[in-house]
């Protein structure tokens, strides 16, 4: 009962074009407001990749310049953690639509801002990028960090603690490679270094965190375009740009909200009588007679 009730409720107001009005204007100012802040976002992260551009020399290879990205991001927010470290949020842009802009000015997620902020500096640079969640003991997500797809392959490189890590031969090192040394790559952290954090394992998205959904969307992907290649897809760095996602959200609302007030707007004042339905026939009809009116009033 209360279900149909709701339903009545939703489709009498579609059927107010008032309401539909409203609902029209709603969703462009909500596309302006997403564009506003996807402009300002951009042009923030822009002018750090300004930044970052101008410690770079021709020398400078993809393992490089990536390394000296991660301590651009690392001096910027290193000292953010400590002064937004309340319960206080920005309002809207921080609850409901939580950015990478967000993330640098407040640092409020820890090793989950430090990921979101490298990845979007190094998304700039248009390098394959992902982050990833490291298990520690038992527990998953005990840290965030980024791997790049730089010179050599997947480097892994911590934000939170500028840390990367150097094989022998000279070259970065991927998780794979720490995993499997790790006692030999435990002499390249810095002083504080958390070390619980041994790199035992890794995933790249919380299959997991909606119960059937999200499994069933993991078991699509497995047979789509392989386990080997689900396995890797990393969620968070396809939302980095999240205001270009709320922009196409809205558009796909709103085009067929758009095309059925037209609908509606044409029933209303064109048919709006019950015996005459509205029909793309009768619409053309009723075209032909209007210009017919008006030409017969040109020749008189």
């Amino acid at each position: 009962m209360p279900f149909k009730t709701s339903f009545r409720f939703i489709k009498r107001l579609f059927r107010n074009l008032y309401f539909l009005m409203f609902l029209n204007g709603f969703l462009l100012a909500s596309m302006f407001y997403f564009k506003m802040e996807s402009s300002y976002e951009a042009g923030l992260f822009a002018s750090i990749k300004y930044n970052i551009d101008n410690k770079v020399d021709k020398d400078d290879t993809r393992d490089s310049i990536v390394v000296k990205a991660m301590g651009v991001c690392h001096e910027l927010m290193n000292n953010r953690a400590n002064v937004f470290n309340t319960d206080n949020t920005l309002g809207v842009r921080d609850e409901v639509f939580h950015s990478s802009a967000v993330d640098l000015m407040t640092t409020k997620g820890a090793c989950g801002s430090y990921a979101q902020v490298l990845a979007t500096i190094i998304s700039t640079y248009h390098y394959p990028v992902r982050i990833a969640q490291m298990k520690a003991g038992d527990t998953w997500a005990a840290h965030n960090i980024v791997e790049v797809n730089a010179t050599h392959g997947w480097v892994v490189l911590d934000p939170t603690f500028n840390v990367y890590f150097v094989k022998p031969d000279g070259q970065l090192a991927s998780f794979a490679d720490v995993k499997a040394n790790w006692s030999y790559y435990a002499k390249q952290v810095p002083p504080g270094y958390d070390m619980k954090y041994r790199f035992e394992d890794v995933r790249y998205s919380n299959w997991t965190k909606v119960p059937i959904i999200f499994p069933a969307v993991k078991n699509i992907l497995n047979l789509a375009i392989g386990k080997d290649n689900a396995d890797v897809i990393s969620m968070r760095t396809i939302f980095l740009h999240v205001f270009n996602i709320y922009i196409w959200i809205s558009l796909l609302i709103y085009i067929p909200i758009f095309l059925f007030t037209i609908r509606r707007l044409i029933q209303t004042k064109v048919f709006p009588s019950p015996d005459i339905p509205f029909t793309f026939s009768n619409f053309i009809k009723y075209a032909r007679s209007q210009m017919s009116r008006e030409n017969t009033g040109l020749t008189r």
